[in-house]
């Protein structure tokens, strides 16, 4: 077995090519402008129809549909950019989407934190891109994933959701006993810290739930999940790593929170194997709550299906953060027939470098939609 650092280069080439693969057969991003600033005004959403022969009146004008919002420069809701200082002085990107029903409390100025009408606590996601969205841009993390999900939804997600983006390198390198791969870099390193202030920075500047907040990732998103649960597990009620893998001797510390797993058995990027060692080792850990669910026929792209799914987003808000003292094991749900038939390697194909989308039937009435523009 190959352990030179040209094999762990080459594994990176593997990933970017095949996210990069995968991104390209979804529909074309729309075009975003560079170097935007944060938006800082904008009138506030609401949901009151258009009262007949009284369409002047603002109160009672229509809400704006999500394209409208995503249009206008000084917005409050939609996706918005912000800024976040790093020690070098320099200053990285990061996103929010803060839901269209999202209001700001009169007579509240700019510079004070934003809050909620009728003092609504808002519940809150902090989501972590694959390798193909890496970059300082800011806008590369809305063209897959969970961002992209929201603009499907025109815009109907009530969630806050925080949207970092790795600057640094992802590599694949040796367990400590030379058994397996683990991830080094990405978000388990200087990114996930900034992930994290991004999201304390949030849980302040809105109204946000803190009972519920909650963490994704897919690809390299996933095995930052993972990683970022073992530093910092305070914070969350729950967490769904997507076609990721991790350490299936941390089950004792992973299965502390409630986790839903979700894997394309035809993955050749990521291989399956990885969540299924995590399933093992979570079963033998006795976790909390934990779900998996393997994908049939689906390759690296099983994030698709995942955040199309509402059913994952009723088990998420089902999780509060202060139930977890008091919670007890329940049985494991396990969607896989062939889970604990795991084959030997967890090593990609090093022939394989690109992987096709997943295989998945689009909800009825779900409309398709380009990724939203950032602001300009």
């Amino acid at each position: 077995m190959k352990t030179a650092p040209g094999y762990a280069l080459g594994l990176v080439c593997l990933l970017a090519a095949s996210c990069a693969a995968a991104t390209a057969a979804e529909n074309a991003p729309a075009a975003t402008a560079p170097g935007a600033a944060t938006a800082t005004a904008s009138p506030a959403v609401t949901p009151s129809p258009t009262a007949p022969g009284n369409s002047a009146d603002p109160s009672k004008a229509a809400a704006p549909t999500f394209d409208e919002v995503m249009k206008d420069p000084q917005r409050k809701v939609g996706f918005l950019r912000k800024r976040i200082a790093v020690d070098s002085g320099a200053e990285r990107i990061y996103q929010v989407w803060v839901p269209l029903g999202y209001t700001a409390s009169p007579g509240r100025s700019p510079a004070s934190p934003v809050q909620s009408t009728a003092e609504k606590k808002w519940p809150v996601i902090l989501f972590l891109h694959g390798l193909g969205e890496s970059g300082r841009d800011g806008d590369k993390p809305l063209t897959q994933g969970l961002p992209k999900e929201i603009a499907k939804r025109q815009g109907k997600f009530d969630f806050i959701v925080v949207i970092p983006q790795v600057a640094g390198n992802f590599g694949l390198v040796r367990s400590a006993d030379g058994g397996r791969l683990v991830a080094a870099g990405g978000w388990g390193g200087p990114d996930g810290d900034i992930a994290m202030e991004a999201l304390a920075r949030t849980l302040r500047e809105y109204s946000c739930d803190a009972d519920r907040v909650y963490l994704t990732g897919l690809s390299m998103g996933g095995y930052g999940t993972y990683t970022i649960t073992l530093r910092h597990p305070k914070p969350f009620a729950a967490i769904v790593p997507i076609c990721g893998g991790g350490d299936p001797a941390t089950g004792d510390a992973i299965g502390r929170l409630p986790i839903w797993i979700w894997h394309g058995d035809a993955d050749r990027t990521v291989p399956v194997a990885n969540s299924r060692e995590i399933v093992t080792g979570l079963v033998k850990a006795k976790a909390i709550e934990m779900r998996y669910t393997e994908l049939p026929g689906v390759g690296h792209n099983s994030w698709d299906n995942a955040y199309a799914s509402d059913e994952l987003y009723k088990w998420l808000l089902a999780h509060k953060r202060s139930d977890l003292e008091t919670a007890t094991p329940v049985k494991p749900i396990i969607s896989a027939p062939g889970w604990d038939k795991a084959p030997k390697t967890t090593e990609p194909e090093a022939s394989k470098t690109a992987e096709p989308d997943a295989r998945k039937a689009p909800e009825p009435g779900r409309p398709e939609a380009a990724p939203p523009k950032s602001n300009p």
